[in-house]
């Protein structure tokens, strides 16, 4: 069975390259299986990554159906920095951006969920920093792609600007690149529009999504190593930071006046019913 089930594997490999797109998708849904994890036919498709990326990111342009399946296949592929590697391509970094940004786009949140993947490569965070586009109707009119997807992942919480997509996977996209210095300081300076990126995603510190007030929660740790930018972070002028790396940490406690005053006026603002999130 273990050699039927390779023979298999390889075969559907060779036909993602066939001229017919209904061949190709074929083979596409039923490779899938083998991509993930728990597959034992994993590392061979990983061994022939080369050939294999290069077919899944030209089925990535292919139709809805078919470039869902592309995309789920290179999400559970791209966890090894093998794939990652080859992934590490400016041209399908741009056109998987505008996945993401098209307000339509059906497949918006499986890109996002990819470039998380993608951006744990420094290479990659790097490129996406420096990517400059044309400005996008709707959303943004800077040329930083960076500055794009942060009003996307803004702008689009609770389906509120593409009612396919949530967004939520940018968050982890923002943790990678805030783990480099140029990562943080895209965070850190005011965008085109006057507006620190950091102070549109520290609002999210309390949300109900894991994955996005995670995501959120590590780009202000992160940020936090800028020594030089903390009088910037804790002036209320300025990010006022401070308020929303406390709000998770608080509850209904009580407190002495004198004490209560020095906190932050967003905190004594809260009402009884808070509850600290963990």
């Amino acid at each position: 069975m273990f050699l039927v089930h390779l023979f298999i594997s390889v075969q559907l490999v060779e036909f993602l390259h066939q001229p017919s797109l209904e061949v190709r998708a074929i083979a596409l849904h039923h490779l899938i299986g083998f991509t993930t994890s728990s597959s034992e036919y994993q590392p061979i498709l990983i061994s022939k990554r080369e050939t294999l990326c290069k077919d899944l990111k030209q089925l990535v342009q292919e139709d809805p159906i078919t470039a869902h399946d592309a995309l789920k296949g290179l999400i559970n592929l791209s966890s090894d920095p093998r794939i990652q590697q080859e992934l590490d391509d400016e041209a399908f970094l741009e056109y998987l951006c505008l996945l993401i940004r098209v307000p339509k786009s059906v497949v918006a949140d499986p890109a996002c969920m990819l470039l998380s993947n993608m951006t744990k490569n420094e290479s990659t965070c790097r490129k996406l920093l420096e990517l400059k586009t044309n400005a996008f109707p709707g959303l943004s009119d800077s040329e930083w792609m960076m500055d794009q997807l942060v009003e996307a992942f803004h702008k689009g919480h609770l389906k509120a600007y593409n009612e396919q997509a949530e967004f939520d996977f940018l968050a982890s996209v923002f943790s990678n690149i805030s783990g480099l210095h140029a990562g943080r300081m895209f965070f850190l300076k005011d965008a085109p529009d006057g507006l620190a990126p950091i102070t549109k995603l520290q609002i999210f510190t309390e949300d109900a999504n894991v994955i996005r007030r995670g995501g959120v929660i590590t780009v202000i740790k992160n940020c936090c190593f800028e020594t030089r930018e903390h009088e910037r972070l804790l002036d209320v002028n300025k990010l006022n930071t401070l308020p929303f790396i406390l709000l998770p940490l608080c509850g209904n406690e009580e407190y002495d006046m004198e004490e209560f005053e020095q906190f932050p006026e967003e905190i004594q603002l809260l009402g009884d019913d808070k509850v600290g999130r963990t």
